[in-house]
């Protein structure tokens, strides 16, 4: 049980409700999620298990994708369907063009001001908390990316799109925003996680799939190793032998490496495996390629972040 999930969330439960069922019904010590879900929205939700929640931290970056459904003409302060109604206005007159043409101009780098009601915190308290007691505070943007933004259909005041983003984008608030921008206002009304990074909707399990794979003993093809989770992350190969000492927090030297990536820079995060292709660690480099060539045969490389093995 040192694996990881990929569960789907139905609208109802929060987050921390579905990690709670799935540790029952796995009856697994430790487990936890990789980016959260609002209760009224549904989809992809990749669980770590025991062991394998040692990855979260690296996991929490991949890119994720939405299937958004926005209603034109109405703000609310929580920029969804289960908010208070701040305003309204006429949005019938907004056409199809002069949507795809807004949801054109949100794709790139964007400056993304979190939502008052968010996980995000302020000294150690969740926003949301504040905000039901009235209490608004000032957020800083945030630095974001959408990939890609397609228009799906428009009917009278609903838009339903498609968005592929970065980590710690607020689909309500880029709803609010396009709505802003259209000058009738907008909220999200309905929201899809059809992805986080490799996790899809296709490969996921519902809580009722997940107990009767546990009943039927097919639960272990339906888990998915470390390996193939960290398969993103550029590699770098080294014996056998090293890969087990790795264990017992021996420095990985220019030496110790037999395969190496064409390019790697400071900060990156790059996954060390052994000659029988398992991880053994993830591991930061001290230097870039350049950097690399010009190390003595006995110098560290790279620093460990996290031993697996």
């Amino acid at each position: 049980m040192n694996n990881i999930l990929n569960l789907y969330k139905p609208v109802g439960p929060s987050s921390f409700f579905m990690v709670q069922s799935v540790k029952r019904t796995l009856k697994v010590k430790k487990a936890g999620h990789i980016g959260t879900l609002d209760p009224k929205a549904e989809g992809v939700l990749p669980i770590c298990l025991d062991q394998s929640t040692r990855l979260i931290q690296f996991l929490v970056s991949l890119p994720k994708v939405y299937l958004a459904t926005m209603t034109l003409g109405i703000a609310t302060d929580t920029q969804d369907a289960t908010g208070r109604v701040l305003s309204t206005g006429d949005a019938s007159h907004i056409t199809e063009q002069q949507v795809r043409d807004i949801l054109a101009g949100f794709q790139g780098e964007q400056q993304q001001i979190p939502p008052m009601y968010s996980a995000k915190k302020k000294n150690g308290v969740p926003l949301y908390k504040l905000a039901r007691n009235g209490i608004i505070i000032e957020r800083k943007p945030v630095t974001l990316q959408i990939y890609s933004i397609d228009f799906l259909k428009k009917e009278d005041n609903q838009v339903v799109f498609r968005v592929k983003c970065s980590a710690g984008t607020y689909i309500r608030t880029l709803c609010h925003d396009i709505g802003e921008t259209l000058g009738c206002g907008a909220h999200m009304s309905q929201l899809v996680r059809e992805q986080v990074g490799q996790f899809d909707v296709q490969s996921s399990l519902t809580i009722e799939e997940l107990s009767q794979a546990q009943d039927n003993g097919t639960l272990a093809q339906k888990l998915l190793e470390t390996e193939t989770v960290l398969d993103f992350l550029p590699e770098i190969k080294v014996t056998q032998d090293y890969a087990a000492s790795i264990a017992h927090g021996k420095p990985l030297t220019k030496s110790a490496v037999m395969e190496i990536p064409e390019h790697f820079r400071l900060g990156m995060n790059l996954r060390i495996t052994g000659e029988d292709g398992r991880i053994a660690a993830i591991v930061e480099p001290m230097v870039d390629e350049e950097g690399f060539q010009k190390l003595d045969p006995k110098d560290t490389a790279f620093k460990l972040k996290r031993v697996l093995v």
